[in-house]
């Protein structure tokens, strides 16, 4: 691997904890469209991830109601977005230093992009990052490589890391040949941990010393 230069993460989950605006908004989506049927904390925990369509083609055969299921959830998420989201301690500092010191900053999300833009633009983090990948600008979706591959064409780099905390997020960067880095603070942390990431981040203000310290020993090697 070459000294990493380029540093991708994912959105949800990673750089903002959107974890309840998530689980609420499916809770309400399914009273909506589902009102006889109980969705356990861990029922819900299992739909972060994967697009909508996904999720919703999983409990309905009618691609009518898909589509109703995903015209309520971004209803209901726009609605309440910031009364449950914001940045995980320390994103915004750690983007900065990133940013000063030239690393190239990307999001892969499986979000499309108008609908990740302004949780970047409501806390300011939309001005540290060089490119973002939605889930509009691909035919493949995480944990297939393309996202990544197609947010590395836009950077003239050496080596790459994709930070995430969800198993599809770290098998992206991995299916593309990049490192990987899985987050302490993700709800399947135990799933994660089992694909042997490459680095583990606790917390954003490490995150910086952690890259020198790995660009540094390549460099020595």
């Amino acid at each position: 691997m070459l000294p990493i230069d380029t540093i991708l993460f994912d959105l949800d989950g990673t750089l903002v904890d959107s974890n309840d605006l998530i689980l609420e908004t499916f809770r309400r989506t399914y009273q909506v469209h589902f009102p006889l049927k109980t969705f356990t904390h861990s029922d819900l925990i299992q739909m972060m991830g994967p697009p909508l369509s996904e999720t919703f083609a999983s409990m309905t055969d009618s691609s009518d109601e898909v589509n109703e299921m995903i015209n309520t959830y971004r209803s209901i998420y726009k609605e309440i977005e910031f009364d449950f989201i914001k940045p995980y301690p320390h994103v915004i500092e750690c983007l900065k230093t990133l940013k000063e010191a030239h690393f190239n900053i990307g999001i892969v999300t499986t979000k499309f992009k108008v609908s990740a833009i302004p949780s970047l633009k409501h806390y300011g983090l939309d001005q540290y990052i060089d490119v973002i990948i939605g889930l509009d600008d691909v035919t493949n979706h995480k944990p297939h490589p393309e996202p990544i591959k197609k947010a590395l064409a836009r950077f003239n780099h050496q080596g790459a890391v994709m930070i995430g905390d969800s198993p599809s997020d770290l098998l992206a960067g991995i299916n593309a040949g990049i490192l990987s880095c899985g987050v302490d603070w993700s709800y399947r942390k135990e799933e994660i941990k089992q694909l042997n990431p490459d680095f583990w981040l606790d917390d954003f203000s490490h995150l910086y010393q952690m890259i020198v310290n790995y660009n540094k020993q390549w460099e020595e090697s």
